[in-house]
């Protein structure tokens, strides 16, 4: 259970984020959150905010086989695209990929290349990162030498970029 501290920033996490997200489109989130009950917690009050504005949620954790799990939601992709030329009514989501801090490091690069040439033309979802570790999120989403580059906004609290 996270402490009263953490309730208080997950609370504001979950409705800066969906505040800013729906309906319109802007960039997807990056959060790094201490430990698993704070994610846990994060992820259910952005699903509730997500819920109040009539949009649904699916979380994907890709920790126990990053590159298979990565490669299935890419591979999603494609058929969101032909869903929404054809059904105009297609309802947008949240999509919440979470362990994504494990695509940092050295020889990590290759899965996200073809990822995010996918992931950042989608209009049917919107997409939130989490992970554990701050400074692997910081380093996916701000170095220009990663693909991920500006893909992603940090929504990271201070008192959780340890």
């Amino acid at each position: 259970m996270p402490s009263s501290e953490n309730q208080v920033l997950i609370e504001q996490i979950a409705a800066v984020f969906v505040h800013h997200m729906f309906p319109s489109f802007s960039a997807p989130g990056f959060l790094a959150c201490p430990d698993d009950d704070s994610a846990r917690a994060v992820l259910a009050a952005v699903r509730q905010a997500a819920a109040l504005k009539g949009v649904g949620m699916e979380v994907v954790d890709v920790r126990p086989a990053p590159e298979a799990l990565l490669g299935e939601v890419t591979a999603r992709l494609g058929g969101f695209y032909a869903e929404s030329a054809t059904d105009p009514t297609t309802a947008i989501r949240l999509l919440a990929l979470d362990g994504f801090d494990v695509f940092e490091g050295t020889g990590r690069d290759g899965p996200t290349y073809p990822f995010r040439s996918k992931f950042q033309f989608d209009e049917n979802y919107r997409w939130l990162f989490l992970g554990r570790d701050w400074g692997r999120l910081q380093r996916l989403f701000k170095s220009y030498h990663l693909p991920l580059y500006q893909a992603a906004t940090d929504l990271t609290p201070k008192a959780w970029r340890a």
